[in-house]
Order: structure tokens, then C-alpha cells, then sequence
């Protein structure tokens, strides 16, 4: 029996001896590199040991059996953990305007995330995300219930097809394709049904994409006559062109026009924070977004941002008049709303130190935008609402970032008791401290 094979046989049962050979084997490089220097092997011998150890490894530990999948190019496991700290305080709006005294509240909340995203052969991929609480619009589960356990709901799984490098789709519950801010689509939301995308080159660098999604929104039972036996479906579509200020620069500027409507239906039981449980009718918007990206404005690694973002209902009239009941003597329709906002930040967010500030202000009518998917933390998801947002991020680390958020809001159209305008002034605090995995 030669020296090696003696080595080899001795680290396999001392490993053993220790604990067990998966871990043995993934930490045996100290115990190498010592007969190395004691000159029991030779440099040659300890990377030969290394190798026949790691072979031992997978052929008879649990963890070296991992099959997958041969159509599997790659598989990736993420997720964040987020503590949160929330202070906020809500005027309500009366008939005879705000009321004297506010509503406020005080708690610590968290938010667990876990994904899986798999690419496949030929163009195929799938994946899944799993989340804290059941509200499309918010992960968010708060601190209570004394020490009850809390549960995990799936928030995303598809499958996508990219053909080439101009086609793609995708079916299922899957993130947002769509060039928007949180003005009419709340981040955490994950809308579902069937995506369309073409992307095409014009130039060096230069995209021109067009992007169309089928939301499946809501199941009625078709048995039941008119709008509250079909099933509600948005159907919204978006042209992104992005220009490119150089081949060689990094700055460019991004247009986005859009249209979404609902087909004729009802929807009921939603849990978002100010969901509208009733008539999809005359929801008809326009949307349009952008950003300018200025790239290394203030040396290396600085960027500067302008965006905005707007949506017009063609049929807020209706909406506000006939579905929301409002008097048409007293209030405005309120069919615009509309967002601009600056931001400045060193870094991509990735690194240790990197850190961004972004403050944006925006003004939405009662029948601008979806109820139902705009953000749940700006104004609490309602209408009717005009103010700022005020968002700082700094990264302790190349894996934890720390956020501190603020919102303030004030009515439009006083007066209004409807529930989704009645919020006369609103202010919110959000520390977040979030980690990464």
C-alpha cells in the first residue's frame, strides 16, 4: 500500500472520527497544508488528497447526492429579512373637514422573503418566491399574537420562455415587467396572468421594447348574471425607448408610454391595505414614466436620477360619478395624477458604504389610478392625496442595508367621506434595517 493511500485512508477516518465527512471534507485543508509542512507529502500529494477527498465526499455524503435536473444551466436561492419600525399617524377627513384629533400607531414589524429562480436549456426558466403575510401589497407582519408563530404565503411562480434575444414570456405570478413607480404599482406586488415582450435594437446601444401583460385579477362565479359572473381581467400594455447619451457612457434617458384597462366585472374580499371591493368599471388610464440617469456626476461611482411617472383615467368621470357615487356638485373627478422625483447615490447598493437618498413629490386624484395596486405605505393607498416621500439608504455592509423612509400627505378635495379620499393628512415614519441572502 503506497504513502498516499495510507494519507488518504487516514484524513477519510479521522474526518469520520471528528464528525461526519461532509464537513471533513469541505475543511480539511488545514490538516493538508500541516503534513505539507511536516514534509509527510509533497505539495503534488496534497492536491492529489484534496481531489480523492472531494470525490469521496460526493460519491457517499447526503449532500453530495444533490441531483438536479440535466436541463438545469442554473439555479439560484435568495432572500431578505427585514426588521422594521413604523410610526405613523392619520387625520381623517369629515363633512365638515379634518377631524381634531389624529389616529396613530407605533410598531415593529418584519418581513421574511425567499426565492428561486432556475434558467433551463433552450431558453426556458421558471422560479418562485415565498413571503410573510397574505396582502399582495405588503409583506409586512407585525409583532404580536405573544409569540405566536407566523405563517408564509407563495407570492410568485412562473415559468418563462425567451426564444432569442428579442422574444420573451412568461405565465404565472411573476414580477412587475412594466417601467412604473409606486404611484399606480405598489413594489411588493407580483401581478399574475400572461406577459408579452419584444425588444429591439436601434443603433449601438439603443432599445425600443414593447411590453403587454394580461393581469388574471380576479375568479367570479360564471354562473351569477352580468358583471359579477365574469371574471375581472387588466389587460395593460407599455413602449419603453431608452437612449443612450455614448456608446461608452452610462448616462441615458428612458421614455415609457402606456394604456391598461379592465374588462367589466366586480371583485370582492381583496386584502390591501384600501383595496376597492366592488365595479372594475371605467378604469381606462394612460400612463406615462421615464428617468434620466446622469452617470458619474460627482466622481466615480455617483449618479444623479430624474424620474416621473402619471396616469389619466379617459373615463374618471364615470368612475368618480357612477361607481365611486360622488357628488358631481361638490368634488372633482379627479382623473390626473402624476409624480416627479430626484435621487443621488454612490454605488449600486451592493457594496459596504454605498448609500442613495431619493425625494419625490406627486399628486393623485380619486379616480387617476388602480386602488388596488397602487402603494399601501404612501398616503396608506389612498386617493384623493397630494405630498412627498423622502427615501435614505446606506449599506452597512456588502450584505445589510439601513433605510429610513418618510411620508406626508395632505387632501386634495376637502370634504370628502368617501373611503378611498377621506385621509386629511397623513405622516409616516419607516426604519428599516435589511438583510440580505
Amino acid at each position: 500500500m503506497n504513502k498516499r493511500t495510507i494519507l488518504k485512508r487516514f484524513a477519510v477516518a479521522l474526518g469520520f472520527a471528528i464528525s461526519a465527512s461532509a464537513i471533513f471534507a469541505q475543511d480539511s485543508g488545514p490538516l493538508i497544508d500541516l503534513l505539507v509542512r511536516k514534509g509527510i507529502v509533497t505539495d503534488q500529494e496534497a492536491e492529489e488528497l484534496r481531489v480523492d477527498l472531494l470525490k469521496d465526499f460526493t460519491a457517499n455524503s447526503s449532500a453530495g447526492k444533490l441531483n438536479l435536473s440535466s436541463s438545469l444551466s442554473e439555479f439560484k436561492l435568495s432572500g431578505d429579512l427585514r426588521m422594521r419600525y413604523e410610526a405613523n399617524s392619520q387625520t381623517p377627513e369629515l363633512a365638515t373637514g379634518g377631524a381634531p384629533v389624529s389616529n396613530e400607531t407605533s410598531r415593529q414589524r418584519l418581513r421574511f422573503r425567499f426565492n428561486g429562480d432556475f434558467l433551463l436549456q433552450k431558453g426556458w426558466s421558471a422560479g418562485f418566491a415565498l413571503e410573510t403575510t397574505q396582502a399582495s401589497d405588503s409583506g409586512n407582519q407585525t409583532f404580536t399574537g405573544g409569540a405566536d408563530d407566523y405563517g408564509i404565503f407563495l407570492t410568485r411562480a412562473y415559468i418563462g420562455w425567451q426564444p432569442n434575444l428579442n422574444w420573451s414570456f412568461a405565465i404565472g405570478k411573476q414580477k412587475n415587467p412594466f417601467l412604473t413607480t409606486d404611484l399606480r404599482w405598489d413594489s411588493d406586488i407580483n401581478p399574475q396572468g400572461l406577459f408579452q415582450g419584444y425588444k429591439m435594437m436601434l443603433g449601438v446601444k439603443d432599445t425600443l421594447e414593447f411590453r403587454a401583460m394580461q393581469h388574471f385579477m380576479f375568479e367570479n362565479n360564471e354562473q351569477l348574471i352580468g358583471p359579477a359572473g365574469r371574471d375581472a381581467w387588466m389587460f395593460e400594455q407599455q413602449a419603453v425607448y431608452t437612449r443612450w447619451f455614448a456608446p461608452e457612457n452610462l448616462s441615458n434617458v428612458i421614455f415609457a408610454v402606456g394604456y391598461n384597462a379592465y374588462s367589466q366585472s366586480t371583485m370582492t374580499g381583496l386584502l390591501n391595505s384600501a383595496a376597492f371591493a366592488g365595479s372594475t368599471r371605467a378604469q381606462n388610464y394612460g400612463t406615462l414614466a421615464g428617468e434620466v440617469n446622469l452617470a458619474k456626476i460627482n466622481g466615480e461611482g455617483t449618479s444623479l436620477k430624474f424620474y416621473w411617472d402619471g396616469s389619466y383615467n379617459f373615463t374618471g368621470d364615470t368612475r368618480a360619478y357612477r361607481v365611486y357615487n360622488l357628488n358631481r356638485a361638490a368634488f372633482d373627478a379627479g382623473e390626473a395624477a402624476w409624480l416627479v422625483g430626484v435621487g443621488y447615490g454612490y454605488g449600486t447598493g451592493k457594496v459596504q458604504g454605498d448609500y442613495s437618498a431619493r425625494l419625490d413629490y406627486r399628486e393623485v386624484g380619486v379616480s387617476a389610478i388602480d386602488p388596488n395596486t397602487n402603494d399601501s405605505d404612501w398616503g396608506f393607498g389612498k386617493t384623493n392625496q397630494k405630498g412627498l416621500k423622502l427615501a435614505l439608504a446606506y449599506n452597512v455592509n456588502d450584505f445589510t442595508n439601513f433605510n429610513v423612509t418618510y411620508f406626508d400627505t395632505k387632501i386634495i378635495d376637502e370634504k370628502m367621506t368617501f373611503a378611498l379620499g377621506n385621509l386629511n393628512r397623513s405622516h409616516e415614519l419607516l426604519v428599516d434595517l435589511v438583510l440580505k441572502f
